[in-house]
């Protein structure tokens, strides 16, 4: 009985040493990816975008580009935060003539489907208040919630200067 009690006590103290060497022994890998690790790193970022909702000034705001979770060139996430009717949708992307839409894709805030055309990107393209030549973006989009109404969205990529933002 006393070796029974003994074994056990030995086999719990092996489990428990078994158990902790399996977290020490792991290295640890900080997931943040840098910018060579997004293949659509051309397109990705902040950018500042006059908004007009059905030919009228909607204001000026954020969109924001990245790459989906398979990490390819073919797709990209399409966001605007919430900043206008809710744009938040993954995208077909011809990354060689930087162009991207699609129709009656799936837009994730109100779970309805958007239309996106005419979406283009132009390297240096534009110029900001500050004065930087950036890439300028346009496209427009029309939800299937109201239908007809057309957004439209041109602008410019960040700099992340205080004077370049709405």
């Amino acid at each position: 009985m006393k070796h029974n009690i003994i074994l056990k006590k030995l086999s719990l103290l092996l489990l428990s040493f078994a158990f902790a060497i399996s977290f020490i022994g792991c290295d640890q890998v900080e997931s943040v990816p840098d910018e060579s690790d997004i293949l659509i790193s051309e397109v990705t970022g902040t950018w500042v975008v006059d908004i007009v909702w059905d030919g009228d000034p909607a204001g000026t705001n954020t969109i924001s580009i990245y790459n989906t979770a398979a990490n390819d060139t073919g797709f990209m996430w399409l966001d605007d935060q919430e900043h206008s009717w809710g744009l938040k949708a993954k995208v077909p992307l011809n990354l060689g003539a930087l162009t991207f839409g699609g129709a009656d894709l799936d837009e994730l805030y109100y779970g309805v489907t958007v239309t996106i055309t005419e979406g283009v990107i132009v390297k240096n393209g534009a110029t900001t208040p500050s004065g930087d030549v950036v890439d300028s973006i346009y496209f427009k989009a029309e939800f299937s919630d109201i239908p007809g109404e057309i957004w439209e969205y041109s602008g410019y990529k960040s700099t992340a200067k205080v004077d370049d933002l709405p």
